[in-house]
Order: C-alpha cells, then sequence, then structure tokens
C-alpha cells in the first residue's frame, strides 16, 4: 500500500504521537509498503540529514509550546506532490494545519480519510487556564473528524469518550511496545552512578513531557510530603519541557532533571530504575507506561484515562485516586517499603508488555486501511 501521513509532530520532535508515527513509517516501510510523510521544518541534528519519507511545510514555533511547529502548509505543491505518490490512503494524524491540508485533499484527489486522534484536548485545557476554547473546541473536533471515513483511537477509553461526544465512525489502533529496546536487560550501575546512587538506594524515575499536563506539581509535591520516609532514594526526572529549567532551579534535595534521552540512554535510564512514577491524567493510551513495564519496572501511576486500558491495580501496576497528592504520595511510600509488592508487579508487567506485540496491531491497522480503500472504491464505482 502507499499511505500519506500528514502530522504537525514527526522526526526529530520527541513527542509520543512523533515517537509512534516514525515507529509506525519504520514498520510499515520493512514491510515493503511506500510511506510519505507530510509535517513541519524541525531543526535537525548537526550534521544530520532529514529522513527520506519527510515532507516539510514552512513552520513556527507554538505559543504553548516552542518544540512545536505550526506549519503552514502550502497547499499547491503538497497537493501535486501527493498527487504523483498517488497514495492509497490518507492518514491525518492532526487536527490542526497538516490535518486540514491532507483532509482537503483526501477529498481533491478521492482517497480514503483514516484520522487518529492522540490527544485529550478538553483535559490540556483545564490545566493550561483555557477551558473557555472546550465548547467551540468540540464544535471544530466534530467537525473535522466527520470528514474522515475512519477515526483511530489509542484505548477503548478515548474511543468512548469521544463517541460520548458525538464523534462516529471510531475504531481502535491501540499501541504496543518493543521489548528488545525496552528490557531489564539495559539496566546500567553506571548510569545510577551518575546520579550518586548506591547499589542499594531505590531510584525513582518519571520519562515524558516535562509540562503541566503531566501532573508533575502532584508528583513532587508527594516527593516532599514522604520526607525522611524516602530514605536515599532519588527521583529522576527524563523529558523536556516547559517546566524543566523552572523544577531545576528549585535544586529540590533529591530530584535530577535528567533531559532528553533517547535510544539507547532512554533504555538504560528505563530498566535503571527501581519504580516508575507516573501522575499524568491526560493520556489517551500511556505509551511511557507500557515501556516502563517492559522495562521491568513496578510503577505507581494515576488510575485514569488510557492507561486504564492495559494497567491494572495490584497485578502489573499500583494504581491511586487521580489528582490526589495524598494518594500518590502512599502509593509511593508503599512501593518504596514494599519489594515483595514491587518483585510481584515487575512479573505482571513483563507479562503485560509481551501480551502487547507491535507486528498484530500493525496487522489490524493495515486492514483498516484496506477496508477504507475499498469501501471508497464501492463509492467510486457506485
Amino acid at each position: 500500500m502507499r499511505i500519506a501521513l500528514f502530522s504537525e509532530v514527526y522526526w526529530p520532535m520527541v513527542s509520543g504521537v512523533a515517537v509512534t508515527l516514525r515507529r509506525l513509517t519504520d514498520s510499515l516501510t520493512a514491510r515493503g509498503h511506500d510511506v510519505r510523510v507530510y509535517s513541519a521544518t524541525y531543526a535537525l541534528p548537526p550534521g544530520g540529514r532529514d529522513r527520506p519519507e519527510a515532507r516539510r511545510s514552512p513552520s513556527v514555533p507554538l505559543f504553548l509550546y516552542p518544540d512545536v511547529q505550526w506549519a503552514f502548509p502550502r497547499f499547491g505543491e503538497l497537493l501535486e506532490d501527493v498527487g504523483g505518490f498517488r497514495p492509497d490512503v490518507v492518514h491525518v494524524a492532526t487536527e490542526f494545519s497538516m490535518g486540514l491540508a491532507g483532509a482537503k485533499i483526501a477529498r481533491r484527489l478521492g482517497r480514503p480519510l483514516i484520522a487518529s486522534a492522540h490527544t485529550n484536548y478538553e483535559q490540556y485545557a483545564g490545566r493550561y487556564g483555557m477551558d473557555w476554547v472546550v465548547r467551540p473546541g468540540w464544535r471544530y473536533l466534530r467537525w473535522f473528524y466527520g470528514q474522515a471515513d475512519m477515526v483511530l483511537c489509542p484505548s477503548h477509553f478515548y474511543q468512548d469518550y469521544l463517541e460520548a461526544r458525538g464523534i462516529g465512525r471510531t475504531e481502535l489502533w491501540t499501541r504496543g511496545v518493543d521489548t528488545e529496546t525496552f528490557s531489564p536487560r539495559h539496566r546500567d550501575e553506571a548510569w545510577r552512578s551518575a546520579l550518586g546512587m548506591a547499589p542499594d538506594d531505590l531510584l525513582v524515575t518519571y520519562v515524558g513531557r516535562i509540562a503541566r499536563e503531566k501532573n508533575l506539581d502532584l508528583l513532587l509535591a508527594a516527593w516532599a510530603a514522604l520526607g525522611p520516609r524516602r530514605g536515599n532514594a532519588q527521583l529522576a526526572l527524563v523529558g523536556r519541557g516547559p517546566l524543566a529549567e523552572p523544577i531545576r532551579r528549585r535544586r529540590i534535595p533529591g530530584v535530577h532533571v535528567v533531559g532528553l534521552l533517547e535510544g539507547a540512554a532512554l533504555s538504560a535510564a528505563y530498566a535503571s530504575a527501581d519504580i516508575f512514577a507516573f501522575p499524568s491524567t491526560t493520556e489517551t493510551f500511556g505509551n511511557v507506561l507500557i515501556e516502563a513495564m517492559a522495562s521491568g519496572l513496578p510503577s505507581v501511576a494515576a488510575g485514569a484515562g488510557g492507561v486504564l486500558e492495559f494497567a491494572r491495580h495490584g497485578d502489573n501496576a499500583w494504581l491511586v485516586a487521580p489528582g490526589s497528592t495524598d494518594a500518590f504520595t502512599a502509593g509511593l511510600e508503599r512501593l518504596l517499603a514494599d519489594a515483595p509488592l514491587r518483585r510481584r508487579l515487575t512479573a505482571g508487567a513483563l507479562r503485560t508488555a509481551e501480551e502487547r506485540r507491535w507486528d498484530l496491531i500493525d496487522d489490524r491497522l493495515l486492514e483498516d486501511y484496506r477496508r477504507a480503500a475499498g469501501r471508497k472504491e464501492m463509492v467510486r464505482a457506485a
């Protein structure tokens, strides 16, 4: 198949969506399919070349998220390029300028349009004091998704969430994990030593955006509330975002703002921890939690949103009341003190990771692509 993929975020930008789309592109290409990705322009690594499938549009940093570029697609140039590519399906993974361009091009070329939903904008709006955008925002999203032949959702939770708000034709495109990339085998004592950890000290790690919507203020409040009860434990925050530098300047005892890690360094950061902390309540799936599970980590996580697709309290994670500092504090304290519980959650986490194979998920996505293309051909024939 030939797939034209539209997204504001793509490599070298790092986010859950960008990583998901890069992995999808690599997987489909390895299977012999042709993928072309239309995205915004990001600064490439020094001396690096762009990926061969990428087609870039001019862009500027988004005011709320300077790491994200807002694209200004040149429609005529895009239409010519996509027309020459002759895709079987157009997949838009954004509801904004690149997604609008992709939807318009799909209509112009008579190609089936697949939309994938990734972000809970209602929850994000609340975190940034922008509740006034929620009502008009849902009107816009109903209009945007209404153009699609199929709307792909990362979890049953978010599928139900969208359907309850009037968005139809939904299907499940769940997420998996690479158990070679994320594995307990990547534990690295040198990485721990660099944080000042003794061999028997416990390391609590968070991986993700260092941003308000991830509820990191709650995690830091829980960390402070533990006080002497945390003993020699340390907390590592892995990622980047607008809160990274403010947290670093606070010089909180036992807290390390590590920064963005990728590749082998990220694998080591996961596997070298002893507990994973995930306070976010805005997830439509929770990629980092399943990566932590594959790395053999017992997790304390907010029991809300898309993580409930795979996280089971007491079996593969320790789920606590969302938005409660007291509950998160108690969860951290329990895992820090209870080694048998940590071992039980680790065993369940590894079983869960093994069950979420990417090849089966990719098989289903390709079948959705084929179904959408087949329906469009039937309509055209009629």
